[in-house]
């Protein structure tokens, strides 16, 4: 059964031994059966792909956007590696708890939940409370 859009729509963070900072993820759903996944190491390469869900729960590719700037060396082998992973096309989102696994060409990542911003609204909000 396909998971519904809400649970995986998102925040998430992929660390890596290959790279010093976390590629920062947010999956969301636009509309309907488009979605988007964006992706960035800080101080890095914004990468976006543009995706499809069929009505199995599977996506596809429709155009992968990334920006072209340098990389800091610390993280320049992790976007790289990041980048070919997304040019293969996500083909499957599988959330589990506080895990996403992405998989593209066969490959997959498992990703841990970044709740920065969840953490941040819970304390605008204990603020209006008070």
């Amino acid at each position: 059964m396909a998971a519904s859009a809400k649970a995986l729509e998102g925040d998430w963070q992929f660390v890596s031994e290959k790279g010093y900072d976390p590629v920062k993820v947010t999956v969301k759903n636009i509309m309907g059966s488009d979605w988007m996944v964006a992706c960035m190491i800080p101080k890095g390469n914004m990468m976006a792909s543009m995706l499809k869900r069929d009505e199995g729960g599977k996506f596809s590719l429709v155009k992968l956007n990334c920006s072209n700037r340098e990389c800091p060396p610390e993280n320049k082998d992790l976007e790289a590696d990041f980048k070919t992973f997304l040019e293969k096309g996500i083909s499957n989102l599988v959330r589990d708890g506080k895990t996403l696994t992405i998989e593209a060409g066969g490959q997959q990542k498992q990703l841990v939940e970044d709740d920065v911003r969840k953490k941040h609204e819970e304390a605008q909000s204990a603020k209006i409370k008070q």
